[in-house]
């Protein structure tokens, strides 16, 4: 950075070390408003999201006071919280309101002997969803509380938690008296061995569960004849099951009446014939519906492969010293594998393989939010290892929610030092085939997307003229026999080290051999293999 570029971004005073440059290149990239200041609240620093924050370019950021930039604070407690923190030794958090823009923000600071370091960060959008989920648990509430079914909420261990005003009138008890209490309490003994274990597995079904008839007991000793709807929730306290009771005694006396009679056997066999008439009509009708599904998935599919392809890079992409080959086979329209190859810097040719769990549309949809994570980041990682580790930073930051996760190994090939560098998270080994032998390129971490502080190692050889070097995706060693038996990465070694072909018609040989293996049977996973021809 020249002097000019460190007076105008104001990095000079703040970071006097040999390595502020890579202070500063931190600063530039995180997602924070940052800024220095010294003990008069004037401004050393500003990082590029303060610009943006604050709509004022550094030059005019840097040498001013903070309180002649934000004026509106003035009577706020973010400046006291400052001095405050200067004087004490000890960083402080904040969250105040910009009432000029009506912006919330969450500030940190953290002192230091000559400066102060202050973070800030817009979480209007937090706050403004912590207001609608309160507003969202009243109105809950009151829905409960005003609701005409009877509702009853136990733990896991059964015992009630919560009766609304309908189920007090319904069993005669009021709220005080149950809670605490066992389920049991509201049920005859004669009819409370197996409730608890029938409700419970009622709650682990996927959908909402129905309860009954059974017998309850109410506080007058009659028992009412109810049916329940049971939801298993989960919260802060732990594991419980929600009980919407309905009082079906009426109902139940009523059809025993009906039972047996006449009309109610005319009633039955006017409907088998009504459905016995328009069966074959329905049936018809459903066939055409789900032909017209299966169609427009088709299209739908042809055109999410169209889009999944456009991400990927040319299949003979090489630079000189280097040269490539790709053979990417996904077992659907589209896949869960995906490559990129490009020239990272003069000599450099870097190569990235990732390979997300699954396959077909749910893994193609992670391929793509790596697509999104990995762009921003392609050109600034220096090496394998600092852009597996922002990868999966922010992967897991944007979408660890969706859990799912992918293996990934990055290469890169210096053609000028005649080396080759790669980290790789959970993925499987690559070969190296040189004039020694086969040597295994092993994973230096685990799959991406687990946990955003994940460790991972950086590795790095000396090539030879005439090194060859094959990346793969897990997809074609684990495709099994009618037998279950795996095609196997000890069968891929031995025709990389004896068949002596390279490139596209090494692939085809590897690719021939594992469909003899399979025999009758489809491949089962996507499949990827990437070749380099090293000179």
């Amino acid at each position: 950075m020249s002097e000019a570029e460190e007076k105008s971004s104001g990095s000079r005073t703040p970071f006097k070390s040999a390595s502020r440059k890579d202070v500063i290149r931190i600063l530039e990239r995180i997602t924070d408003a940052f800024l220095s200041l010294d003990r008069d609240l004037k401004i050393l620093y500003a990082n590029f999201e303060a610009e943006k924050l604050l709509d004022i370019i550094r030059e005019n950021l840097v040498g001013r006071r903070l309180p002649e930039i934000l004026p509106q604070f003035n009577y706020s407690a973010l400046f006291p919280a400052m001095i405050e923190s200067m004087h004490t030794g000890l960083p402080k958090d904040l969250e105040i309101l910009d009432p000029k823009e009506n912006i919330w923000y969450e500030v940190r600071i953290f002192p230091s002997v000559e400066e102060i370091a202050v973070y800030l960060r817009d979480v209007t959008s937090r706050k403004e969803g912590e207001v609608k989920l309160k507003e969202s648990e009243e109105r809950l509430s009151e829905l409960v509380r005003t609701s005409l079914d009877s509702i009853l909420s136990v733990n896991e261990s059964m015992e009630i938690v919560m009766m609304n005003p309908a189920a007090e009138k319904l069993f005669g008890y009021s709220s005080w008296e149950v809670n605490g209490k066992s389920l049991e309490f509201l049920l005859p003994k004669r009819r409370n061995k197996l409730f608890s274990k029938v409700l419970r597995k009622i709650g682990e079904s996927s959908d909402r569960g129905i309860f009954g008839p059974f017998r309850a007991k109410r506080k007058n000793g009659s028992e009412p004849i109810l049916e329940a709807s049971v939801s298993k929730v989960n919260t802060s306290s732990g594991k419980g099951y929600t009980l919407i009771l309905r009082d079906i005694t009426d109902r139940i006396s009523i059809q025993k009446k009906l039972r047996g009679t006449v009309e109610e056997l005319k009633t039955v066999d006017r409907e088998r014939l009504d459905l016995l008439q328009n069966l074959e009509a329905e049936v018809e009708s459903r066939s055409k519906e789900l032909t017209r599904f299966y169609r427009l998935m088709k299209e739908e599919l042809n055109l999410a492969k169209k889009v999944q392809n456009s991400l990927l890079p040319p299949i003979d992409y090489s630079i000189p010293g280097v040269q490539t080959f790709v053979n990417y086979l996904p077992v659907m329209e589209v896949g869960g594998d995906w490559f990129d190859i490009f020239e990272f810097r003069p000599g450099v040719l870097r190569v990235i393989l990732a390979d997300a769990t699954g396959h077909g549309v749910q893994a193609a949809l992670v391929t793509m939010t790596i697509k999104g994570v990995y762009e921003p980041l392609k050109y600034l990682a220096d090496s394998p290892l600092e852009l597996i580790k922002g990868i999966n930073t922010d992967y897991c930051r944007n979408f660890k929610n969706l859990q799912m996760y992918f293996s990934c190994f990055i290469l890169d090939v210096d053609t000028i030092e005649r080396k080759i560098r790669f980290a790789s998270g959970g993925h499987p080994a690559l070969l190296w085939k040189s004039k020694s032998g086969i040597n295994l390129l092993e994973r230096t971490g685990s799959l991406l997307g687990l946990n955003a502080k994940m460790e991972y190692l950086e590795e790095e050889f000396e090539y030879s003229e005439g090194d060859s070097i094959l990346m793969l995706t897990d997809g074609i060693f684990e495709e099994f026999d009618s037998e279950q038996n795996p095609f196997g990465e000890e069968r891929i070694e031995k025709i990389f080290r004896e068949s002596g072909l390279s490139g596209l018609e090494l692939h085809s040989q590897i690719i021939r051999e594992m469909k003899a293996h399979l025999g009758d049977k489809e491949p089962q996973d996507d499949i990827t293999l990437i070749s380099l021809n090293l000179s």
